[in-house]
C-alpha cells in the first residue's frame, strides 16, 4: 500500500535556529500519527512542509504520490488544515453555519454534497442548535468543533491538526477525539496532528518525539514506552513538595517530577527499588505513604528522553525581588481573597451567578471549568476589570465594589491570551510594567535584573518577545505581573500550549511563590495534573460554583457515590468503551485505557474480559488505581447538566 505521507531528509533553518535535521517519516494511509516535542522542536515547521506552506531547504515532501513542492496547489483538495491556536481559522463575525458554507465553496463542494455533509458534522460535533451563534461568540471547545467542521467539509484525504486541543477543557477534547476516531473509522482518513496533552498523544495509532529539530523516538505507544530510559518509580506521600525535595538528590535517581497526585522518579538503570528509595527516605526522616514500581506513560518518555536537571527556580532572585525595597505588605489577614454571592450579567445572561468562596494566605487555589464557565469572567470581576452586578467581596482587606484602583495596585494578572507585547524586546515589556504598576527609575533597574534572572533571559533583554520559546514566554510574562510585588496573583490558564518541562519549572516557581513567600496564587488551567497540585481548588460550570475542597476531599466524594477505579488496557479503546458503557454508565477514556468506576470491583474484574472478549476486544491488563483528576472535573459537571435539566 502506498504511504499517505512520505518525508524525506527533511531539513529547515530560520537564521541560527536548526527547526529540522534530517528528519524522515512515513504515514500510512487511515492512521492517527502524533508529533511530540519540547517547545521550539519543530513540529509545525514540519507540518507546514508536509501541508506545502513551505519550502524546505533539503529534502522531498510527497503527499499521496505527489511532490509538495513541485505541485503545492495540486494537493490542496488533497488536504484540510488546523491550524494551531482557538479559532484562527475562523471568520470571527460569521455564524457557524456561515462558516461552514464558507469553506465549502472555497472548496468548490457541490450544494448537495455541501448539504449532507454540513448536516452530519454539525449533528456529530454537537453545534446543531448553535449554527446562527456567531464565532466570536463561542467557547475555546466549540470554536475548535468549529475549526474541524471546516476543515473537513470538503472530504479530504489528510488532515493535519497543529495541536487542536490547546487551550480546550477536558470535555470538548474529549468531544473532539470522539469526533476524530468517528471520522477514522467512517472514512479512508489520514491524520497528522501535534499536541502537548501526552494521554491524547497515547491515543495515536503511532507517535514521533522530536527535539531540537530531529526525531528521538518513533513507533507505536508500545515501541516508546519500551525506550523508556530508567525504571519509574511512583511516590505516594501527603507532602510532595516536600518529599520531592528531600528525595530528588537519592542515589540512582535520575529526575523526579509531580504528576497528579503522587511523585513520578525515573531511576538510572535497575538498582534502584522501591525498597531502596524507601531506605533512603526513612534515612532522612521523609514520611512517605508507599512507593511501588509504575508503568510509565508517554510522558515519562518524553521526560526521560528530554529533561536534563537544570538550576530550577532561581530562589535568590525571587526572594531579592519580594524582599525589601517599595511595595510593603497591606494587609495581614489570614483570608486574602473573600467573595461572597458574587454575580455578573451581560444583559439577561448570568456569566457568574452567586459564586462564594475564600482564599487563605499563601495558598494555591485552582479555579476550574470548562470554556465558558465563567471563570475568566470571576477573575475579572476580582481584578477589578469588570464591576459585579452584585454581591460582595474583599481583597487583602480592600472592597471589591469601592476601592479597585487600590486593589489593583496590590495583584499580579496573567492573562489568558494577552499578556506581552510582541513586538517589544524583552527589556521593553519588563519597563514598561514597571512604569504601569509605578516603580520608581531606580527600583526598576533592580528589579529588571531580577526578572531577567527568573526567566532565564540574562543578557537578552534586547531580543524581541515574539522570537521567544513558549515556555520562556510565560515566565517572563510571569516576571512582568509579579514586578511590583503583588499579594496575590491571577494566572489564567498560564501555561496553556505550553511543553511538560516548560510547565513543570513554571509550577516550580509557583510553588516557590506561594510556599516560601507566602504569596497567594488563583490559578486556571485545563491540565489536570497542574490541578492536583492545587491546595484547594473550585470548579465553575454554566456560572456557578459546582464543587469545592481539596483534589483528595473532592475524589473521596466521587468515590462515595460511584465507587472505585478500574483502570482497564486494552487493544482498541474507542471500541471498548461502546461496548462497557453500556453496562456501567461511568465509564471514560484516558490515553489508551479505560477508566470504569464500580461500587463492585472485584465482580467487574471477573466479568470485563468476558464482556470485551466477545466483541473480539482484547483486554491487555484490569488493575485499581487512584482516580486522576480528569475524571472528577467531567464527573461534576456532567452531574451538574444533568441536575440543570430537572430544573
Amino acid at each position: 500500500m502506498e504511504p499517505a505521507l512520505v518525508l524525506e531528509n527533511i531539513s529547515k533553518q530560520y537564521k541560527s535556529v536548526q527547526a529540522a535535521l534530517g528528519v524522515s517519516l512515513e504515514l500510512r494511509p487511515g492512521e492517527i500519527f502524533g508529533l511530540i516535542g519540547p517547545d521550539g522542536a519543530g513540529k509545525s515547521t514540519l507540518i507546514h512542509i508536509a501541508a506545502g506552506l513551505l519550502d524546505p531547504d533539503q529534502g522531498k515532501a510527497r503527499l499521496f504520490g505527489v511532490d509538495v513542492s513541485k505541485d503545492p496547489e495540486g494537493i490542496k483538495p488533497l488536504l484540510g488544515i488546523l491550524p494551531q491556536g482557538l479559532g484562527l481559522s475562523l471568520a470571527q463575525e460569521l455564524s457557524i453555519e456561515e462558516n461552514i458554507n464558507y469553506f465549502a465553496e472555497i472548496n468548490q463542494v457541490p450544494q448537495k454534497e455541501r448539504d449532507e455533509m454540513k448536516e452530519k458534522l454539525l449533528t456529530v460535533t454537537q453545534l446543531a442548535p448553535f449554527r446562527d451563534r456567531a464565532a466570536k461568540n463561542l467557547s475555546g471547545g466549540m470554536k475548535q468543533k468549529l475549526g474541524l467542521c471546516c476543515t473537513l467539509i470538503h472530504s479530504p484525504k489528510m488532515v493535519f491538526l497543529d495541536e487542536p486541543t490547546t487551550g480546550v477543557d477536558p470535555i470538548s477534547r474529549r468531544d473532539i477525539w470522539y469526533l476524530i476516531n468517528k471520522i477514522i473509522k467512517e472514512r479512508e482518513l489520514t491524520i497528522f496532528l501535534t499536541t502537548s496533552y501526552m494521554d491524547e498523544a497515547e491515543r495515536c495509532h503511532r507517535m514521533a518525539l522530536m527535539h531540537q529539530g530531529q526525531v528521538l523516538a518513533l513507533g507505536d505507544l508500545e515501541q516508546l514506552i519500551a525506550q523508556t530510559e530508567g525504571k519509574l518509580l511512583e511516590i505516594h506521600a501527603q507532602d510532595l513538595q516536600g518529599t520531592l525535595k528531600g528525595l530528588k538528590d537519592a542515589p540512582g535517581v535520575r529526575v523526579m517530577y509531580p504528576m497528579g497526585d503522587k511523585l513520578n522518579a525515573l531511576c538510572t538503570g535497575n538498582g534502584t527499588g522501591a525498597s531502596d528509595l524507601a531506605a533512603f527516605a526513612a534515612g532522612r526522616n521523609i514520611t512517605v505513604e508507599r512507593i511501588e514500581e509504575g508503568r510509565p506513560t508517554l510522558e515519562d518518555v518524553f521526560l526521560s528522553k528530554v529533561l536534563k536537571e537544570s538550576g530550577g527556580v532561581n530562589q535568590k532572585a525571587l526572594e531579592e525581588l519580594f524582599g525589601g525595597g517599595e511595595g510593603a505588605r497591606s494587609s495581614s489577614e489570614d483570608k486574602v481573597i473573600v467573595v461572597q454571592n458574587l454575580y455578573k450579567y451581560f444583559g439577561k445572561f448570568a456569566a457568574v451567578h452567586d459564586v462564594t468562596f475564600h482564599v487563605k494566605r499563601g495558598e494555591i487555589f485552582g479555579f476550574l471549568g470548562p470554556n465558558g464557565a465563567g471563570k475568566t469572567t470571576t477573575i475579572k470581576m476580582l481584578c477589578g476589570l469588570f464591576p459585579p452586578s452584585s454581591g460582595s467581596g474583599t481583597i487583602v482587606g480592600l472592597d471589591l465594589m469601592r476601592e479597585q484602583m487600590k486593589i489593583k495596585k496590590s495583584i499580579g494578572y496573567m492573562s489568558q491570551k494577552f499578556s506581552l507585547y510582541r513586538d517589544l524586546t524583552v527589556g521593553e515589556n519588563i519597563e514598561l510594567y514597571g512604569g504601569i504598576y509605578g516603580v520608581s527609575p531606580v527600583e526598576l533597574k533592580r528589579r529588571k535584573s531580577l526578572i531577567l534572572q527568573i526567566a532565564d533571559l540574562e543578557g537578552k533583554d534586547r531580543a524581541i518577545t515574539d522570537s521567544l520559546p513558549m515556555g520562556i514566554k510565560q515566565r517572563l510574562a510571569l516576571g512582568c505581573a509579579i514586578i511590583h510585588k503583588p499579594e496575590v496573583i491571577f494566572l489564567d490558564e498560564p501555561t496553556s500550549g505550553v511543553d511538560p518541562i516548560a510547565r513543570r519549572l513554571f509550577w516550580d516557581i509557583i510553588f516557590f511563590l506561594s510556599r516560601q513567600l507566602q504569596v497567594t496564587i488563583l490559578v486556571t488551567t485545563h491540565y489536570m495534573d497542574e490541578a492536583e497540585q492545587c491546595d484547594r481548588l473550585s470548579l465553575m460550570h454554566l456560572g456557578k460554583l459546582i464543587a469545592l475542597g481539596s483534589p483528595q476531599g473532592l475524589k473521596s466524594e466521587i468515590h462515595k457515590e460511584i465507587g472505585a477505579m478500574l483502570e482497564i488496557l486494552v487493544d482498541a479503546p474507542f471500541e471498548a468503551l461502546e461496548v462497557v458503557s453500556r453496562a456501567y454508565p461511568f465509564c471514560n477514556i484516558f490515553g489508551r485505557t479505560l477508566h470504569l468506576y464500580t461500587p463492585d470491583v472485584k465482580r467487574t474484574q471477573d466479568t470485563i474480559g468476558s464482556l470485551l472478549g466477545e466483541k473480539g476486544i482484547q483486554v491487555k491488563e484490569v488493575r485499581t488505581r487512584l482516580m486522576p483528576f480528569e475524571d472528577v472535573f467531567v464527573y461534576f459537571c456532567e452531574k451538574a447538566e444533568k441536575e440543570g435539566k430537572k430544573e
